[in-house]
């Protein structure tokens, strides 16, 4: 079975060995970390905002004051790392010679899936911080669909993603340029 895991990560190396045409091909992925750039940056400068409160914070606010803005920034850290760790395990991502699928929810379950023979149309997304991290977003449509069927969301190499599927489907496009 070829492991196409390689896709989602950060590492650009192939695993090596042998690949015979009639193997299966899998994508396994999740949301990148760096699709979330922002929240993780806000992230990282709440423990400073929150230090800067304690020394700093009797000149501007009264102790009353000064622990509700606490409890802000806290609450704020809090939260942003909740929904960062959401984001990156409520939804998975799934490409093998029959389907691409998108799961989403910890709970509650959304499963969204396209067969392989049924696709016809693959957008990349990528605003212009997820091309300079190498994050996109890539969306998939199918003949019997009016829309945007399956979206995976913040994958690293959203190009090679699209590569796959369509070699998958037949096609054999060119290498994607990372221009």
């Amino acid at each position: 079975m070829k492991d196409y895991k390689y896709l989602a990560s950060r590492d650009h190396q192939q695993p090596q060995g042998k690949t015979p045409e009639n193997e299966t091909m899998n994508y396994i992925a999740r949301p990148a970390w760096l699709n979330q750039w922002w929240q993780i940056g806000v992230m990282i400068l709440m423990p400073v905002v929150f230090i800067l409160a304690l020394l700093k914070g009797n000149q501007y606010f009264s102790p009353e004051n000064l622990r509700v803005v606490q409890v802000v920034i806290v609450g704020v850290f809090v939260y942003l790392i909740a929904v960062v760790i959401y984001r990156r395990y409520s939804w998975a991502y799934k490409i093998d010679n029959e389907t691409i699928e998108s799961r989403e929810g910890l709970i509650a379950r959304k499963v969204k899936s396209i067969r392989i023979q049924d696709l016809r149309n693959i957008n990349v997304n990528q605003s212009l911080v997820g091309r300079i991290v190498g994050v996109g977003d890539v969306e998939f449509s199918s003949a019997g669909g009016s829309g945007i069927e399956v979206t995976f969301r913040g994958v690293d190499k959203p190009l090679e993603v699209k590569a796959l599927a369509q070699r998958l489907q037949g096609h054999q496009p060119v290498k994607p340029a990372d221009a």
